[in-house]
């Protein structure tokens, strides 16, 4: 491959800049720039945070993972379909599967 034909001069002018010091910026002076301006009055407050509601605990739960066949989950998919339909907000199958599961556990006590 040809070296690029201003290649020499862009390695001198690179030279020369890295031996030479960067200049620092000039000083500032010690006085802040509203050292004029009055400070703000003492009626003024800034506004009172909101104050935060406390997180709820999440539910006590463990994730796990259902591989039901193709037929059943269509079952699933469908109730929950029309439940959010009759219902106005979404219903997922998964929450279909554990109100089955949920009515069908039987408690011994």
């Amino acid at each position: 491959m040809k070296p690029h034909r201003d290649a020499a001069a862009l390695a001198a002018a690179l030279t020369s800049a890295a031996a030479e010091p960067v200049p620092l910026p000039p000083r500032v002076s010690s006085v802040p720039a509203n050292a004029n301006v009055d400070p703000a009055p003492a009626s003024i407050a800034p506004p009172e945070p909101k104050p935060r509601k406390g997180k709820a605990s999440p539910p006590d739960t463990v994730g796990i993972t259902l591989r039901p066949d193709r037929a059943l989950l269509l079952r699933y998919t469908n109730e929950a379909a029309n439940r959010t339909h009759a219902e106005g907000r979404v219903i997922s199958a998964q929450q279909v599967m554990l109100e089955v599961l949920e009515r069908g556990l039987k408690v011994q006590s």
